[in-house]
């Protein structure tokens, strides 16, 4: 009786030899896709983190860029306040920019010829009318 149910055992076992494997081979592909899935997610993170990190390049290079105009434009500041505490020429292109303006001179002409920052140049010139009135 033992033979004659041989074949119908190794046909049983063959059936779940076969269940067994695909069952794998199904938990095998989910996880396959499980893990692209993780990986497109963290290359995209990836892919951000690195343009903000470019983006933070940029700006940190443009605030040195500022940094440095505005170094460059303290000393100047520091410079004509110098010349003005002195009593060097500033005090001669003050006197200057004042004949200047009482003959009429706009903020451009005061800017080129004495040397006046733009304020200092409008302050002069707005001053003149109003002693003029």
């Amino acid at each position: 009786m033992m033979t004659e149910s041989w074949p119908l055992i190794l046909l049983l076992v063959l059936f779940a030899w076969a269940v067994i494997v695909s069952v794998l081979l199904f938990r095998v592909h989910s996880q396959t896709k499980l893990q692209q899935g993780l990986l497109a997610t963290t290359q995209n993170d990836l892919r951000a983190l690195c343009n903000a990190a470019v983006n933070v390049g940029e700006r940190v290079n443009r605030l040195e860029l500022d940094q440095q105009k505005l170094g460059r434009r303290q000393d100047e500041l520091g410079h004509r306040q110098a010349q003005i505490g002195s009593g060097d020429s500033g005090d001669q292109s003050f006197e200057h920019a004042l004949k200047l303006a009482k003959k009429g001179a706009g903020t451009d002409e005061l800017m080129d010829v004495c040397g006046l920052s733009q304020g200092e140049a409008e302050l002069l010139a707005m001053m003149q009318r109003f002693s003029q009135d």
